[in-house]
């Protein structure tokens, strides 16, 4: 199953963002680098949309340094379900 970062759209993140009971999973999304259940403690989801667009303004940059070279990797194709880059 593919669960995706709410930030920056990222298909590889290893739980739910959020469980059933509106749990956060305590995840960081590799690509982004947000924090489930940190970054968004006691926040509304435009805390996302912030996020996300501080990233943009960034670059795009990934998060994780392990996995800087995502062969075909492209933050424009991966936002498109989301928002621009």
């Amino acid at each position: 199953m593919v669960h995706k970062c709410l930030v920056c759209n990222y298909d590889g993140l290893h739980d739910e963002p959020y469980d059933a009971k509106g749990v956060a999973s305590d995840e960081i999304c590799p690509c982004c680098g947000f924090h489930y259940g940190y970054d968004d403690d006691g926040m509304d989801k435009s805390i996302y949309i912030i996020w996300r667009l501080k990233w943009i303004e960034k670059g795009c940059t990934w998060f994780s340094k392990s996995r800087l070279h995502v062969v075909g990797w492209n933050a424009k194709e991966q936002l498109k379900g989301i928002g621009d880059c």
